[in-house]
């Protein structure tokens, strides 16, 4: 079960169309990596008409609309990207705060968002975002989190679940601490109301029911150290950003093919928000280090104070130790490459804006440790992409650049499968048709 787009997004994506996106856009004579295979195809061009690509092939075949915007160079063209975890901030947080992070998203290329702990504003961000009034990539959004306060009962969490539906949201974030009564409440009322959920896994759910029930993302790899660490993951549950971290001397390794394995049968997607536990563990990733990664300096002071100090409360603690924490980061990219050779499929996530995630900055960090892992360039920039045309359900509309596709593009100044990272080598982007040169985000 996939994200459904709700019949008001359908109506109001219509007449974004219709309205807004008077603009026809010709990028002419580029080098285009199209997504539909691994290589990049010199001398193409593509025209964009009302936020839908209109014709793609070979320069000297075009015929150039007139009165179109041209733009032409030494460029890379290719799908824009989707950052699958991410957050949205609270209204609570201020306007100005809001629609700035949704604007860094924008600035680093990411043309769609699923914000993973929602709110009633966000659902008005997401008609914003499709009517152009708002820079923002496309939204995506959960409602308010299932976890062990909010939803206790099997009565409460099916009530919850029908009026989530009944509100707008896409879909269901999942938080710890569900009994497995209450989670096995909300997984049926779930699938009668036609609603994926998606998230972490409580403790007394586990991957292995989480994986029957059929859940839509598992989020953080979350529980695959507790079903690979046997009777020493029987304790109590520690600190929710751990992911297993404390069980990693007791893992057996032999068992993560066993784990992917039933990931594919189960049909459950990942995204393993990797950057985000490289932030907390790696010895190597000083706070002093990642004060100078790009982004960090345009979040708000307070929030960079927030992160310092959660840094330094881990690293402190009796808990961590340099080594087992080598030896977990280790493990996760394991499984990362696992899960994708057995089938099982990735989407991209940062959990941006956490923890030294700067918005849209993390997301290129987060290409950079999927390859570390093991997939090629090309295989990650697929978890942004192709992949998510897939699990969202949208065939022929979202993650290529292709006839028929929604025009959300991504123009750069190097090959992006000889260049990730490449934020800063973003020279402009297209969200639904709207253009923007990078310096008018600044």
């Amino acid at each position: 079960m996939k994200i459904p787009i709700s019949a008001l997004l359908i109506v109001l994506m219509t007449l974004f169309s219709i309205q807004i996106q008077a603009q026809t856009v010709v990028f002419q004579n580029v080098n285009l990596l199209d997504m539909e295979e691994d290589r990049v195809q010199s001398n193409q061009t593509v025209i964009v008409n009302d936020g839908v690509i209109e014709w793609v092939g070979p320069a000297a075949e075009a015929e150039l609309p007139r009165g179109a915007e041209i733009i032409s160079g030494e460029y890379y063209l290719m799908p824009g990207l989707a950052e699958i975890h991410a957050h949205i901030p609270s209204e609570r947080q201020g306007e100005e705060y809001v629609n700035q992070v949704l604007k860094m998203y924008v600035s680093q290329g990411i043309t769609t968002i699923r914000g993973m702990l929602g709110e009633p504003s966000h659902l008005e961000l997401q008609e914003k975002a499709v009517s152009g009034e708002i820079v923002s990539p496309r939204i995506f959004t959960s409602g308010p989190s299932f976890n062990g306060n909010s939803a206790t009962d099997p009565e409460q969490a099916r009530q919850m679940v029908r009026d989530q539906k009944e509100a707008g949201y896409d879909f269901l974030k999942l938080h710890p601490g569900l009994s497995r009564e209450v989670f096995d409440a909300m997984a049926d009322e779930a699938q009668k109301q036609g609603m994926e959920f998606s998230g972490h896994i409580s403790y007394d759910v586990g991957l292995e029911r989480t994986l029957e029930a059929g859940q839509g993302t598992i989020d953080h790899l979350d529980r695959y150290m507790e079903f690979m660490a046997g009777d020493a993951a029987d304790r109590p549950d520690p600190n929710i950003i751990y992911f297993g971290y404390d069980l990693t001397p007791h893992v057996d390794e032999s068992l993560i093919d066993e784990a992917a394995r039933r990931t594919v049968e189960a049909g459950v997607w990942n995204v393993p928000t990797n950057t985000l536990l490289e932030n907390v563990f790696n010895p190597e990733n000083t706070v002093e280090v990642m004060m100078d990664w790009p982004g960090v300096d345009r979040m708000p002071e307070n929030v960079v104070n927030g992160w310092r100090e959660y840094i330094g409360n881990i690293r402190s603690s009796d808990d961590y130790d340099a080594d087992q924490a080598r030896k977990f980061l280790e493990i996760r990219k394991k499984l990362t490459l696992a899960l994708h050779e057995s089938g099982a499929d990735l989407l991209l996530g940062a959990d941006a804006p956490q923890i030294f995630n700067p918005p849209g900055y993390s997301a290129h960090r987060e290409l950079e440790l999927l390859v570390e892992s093991g997939l090629t360039p090309y295989e990650a920039l697929k978890t942004g992409t192709v992949n998510v045309g897939e699990y969202l359900e949208e065939p022929g509309q979202t993650g290529k650049v292709a006839k028929g596709y929604r025009a959300d593009l991504l123009l750069l100044s190097s090959n992006p499968l000889n260049s990730i990272p490449f934020g800063e080598k973003i020279e402009g982007l297209m969200v639904g048709g709207k253009w923007y040169w990078s310096g008018d985000l600044d």
